[in-house]
């Protein structure tokens, strides 16, 4: 029978947790208000972000079905997302 130690067993246990969080470097530009494009193709609709940006870099936190998915600009702001789509 196969027996883990409780070190191991603790490291096992986190890596799901950190698997799940992924950022991304995006380069978007606002298309309209709460919307913005990146270079990439993808569209990502915002709730109330009021940030202006040409071709600016920003950081993309985003995992699938989870409700705190934000955008977070380079003058660390951020911005909730809705969803992202193509």
């Amino acid at each position: 029978m196969f027996k883990l130690n409780r070190k191991w067993g603790l490291v096992l246990l986190t890596i799901p947790a950190i698997a799940l969080a992924e950022f991304y470097k995006v380069e978007i530009t606002r298309l309209e208000s709460n919307l913005y494009k990146t270079s990439d193709g993808f569209y990502i609709e915002t709730k109330y972000c009021y940030e202006y940006a040409t071709r600016d870099e920003a950081i993309l936190s985003y995992e699938q079905y989870s409700y705190d998915n934000k955008l977070i600009f380079k003058n660390g702001q951020s911005c909730e997302i809705k969803r992202v789509f193509k």
